[in-house]
């Protein structure tokens, strides 16, 4: 689906901290925030709802970025995840207007950090020509095939991403991947079961630095996006959650996620699987871990990188890995 580009300054900062959700466990990641927009078409994505002049933007004041970028790095102690797929899709400009030849080499080299390439596409080839890969997560978002097929309409389908995330892991790279949104349908056990068959028939555990678990979630004011999905989507009971989004009941969460983990338990360990922006309470029910903070899951996520990568092993980071960057006052 072609869109035209726009390429303007970024007059704000590039890295900012994910902004989270009141009292949900956020992961505590750094997004650095290079383009906005998406053309993939998925039915439930709260960019659908952002105002981007109906154009794509990316950012083209790289320079500023990467000064940010080594000043942050500079500043922090212990290890930061950034994350380039929070405004649009990591991978959607790499062809147009390459980001990664100048941001992996940078990343690769640091002994603290640690950058996750989120994509839904299959447009691959710009990575394999990257020599670098130590500290580098490429992830795909997954989903059931009925899921895929109605409400992820311009995106390649499941099995094709997992052909990519294949070809990516034989060419050096660590994985991660994404079960998020889930959203429950006729025949939706089998058919996730089946997603996560698909997935280790191709892709070893050891190279998947973690993987994550979300349900449904949107704000009152995407409700009219329920008009344009599939109508077992808008057969959902929602409520309010605490953080005044649209979620399903928590019984409803807490069985859907009970479902996942078991299936993905049968190939790899729960301490690399966690919940996206779910409550205490839910991370109790699924995981039987009380009082989840930020700070305990993002070392969670540290201490699942430390084993993947030789280059975060250090003791020092192993103390220090709790970035100062907006964590304590989200605990």
């Amino acid at each position: 689906m072609k869109q035209r580009i726009r390429y303007i300054e970024n007059k704000g900062r590039y890295i900012k901290p994910c902004p989270g959700t009141p009292r949900h466990v956020c992961c505590g990641y750094q997004i650095i925030d290079f383009a906005h927009g998406c053309t993939l078409g998925c039915t439930y994505c709260a960019l659908n709802v952002y105002s981007y002049s109906g154009t794509l933007t990316v950012f083209n004041n790289r320079e500023k970025l990467f000064s940010e970028l080594d000043r942050f790095l500079k500043e922090t102690k212990g290890i930061v995840r950034f994350g380039t797929g929070e405004f649009t899709d990591s991978l959607l400009f790499e062809e147009e207007y390459p980001l990664y030849p100048d941001l992996i080499p940078r990343i690769s080299g640091t002994t603290n950090a640690v950058l996750e390439i989120k994509t839904k596409t299959v447009c691959i080839q710009p990575l394999m020509c990257i020599q670098e890969r130590d500290n580098i997560i490429v992830s795909w978002s997954l989903n059931s095939e009925y899921i895929a097929e109605n409400e992820e309409r311009y995106a390649p389908g499941i099995e094709e991403r997992i052909d990519a995330a294949a070809r990516v892991q034989d060419a050096g790279y660590k994985l991660a991947f994404h079960f998020d949104p889930i959203i429950p349908h006729h025949n939706w056990e089998s058919e996730y079961r089946r997603s996560v068959d698909l997935l280790f028939k191709k892709i070893h555990p050891e190279n998947v630095v973690y993987m994550s678990l979300g349900t449904l979630r949107f704000s009152p004011a995407m409700a009219g996006f329920l008009d344009h999905t599939s109508e077992e989507v808008r057969r959902g009971e929602f409520i309010s959650g605490a953080d005044k989004k649209m979620r399903y009941f928590r019984p409803i969460r807490t069985n859907v996620y009970r479902v996942l983990k078991d299936a993905i338990e049968k190939y790899m360990d729960e301490k690399h699987l966690y919940l996206c922006m779910e409550s205490p309470t839910v991370w109790e029910d699924v995981f039987g871990i009380k009082h989840m903070t930020l700070h305990r899951l993002k070392k969670r996520l540290d201490d699942a990188c430390i084993q993947k990568f030789s280059r975060l092993s250090s003791d020092k980071i192993r103390r220090e890995n709790i970035s100062h960057f907006h964590l304590e006052k989200n605990d």
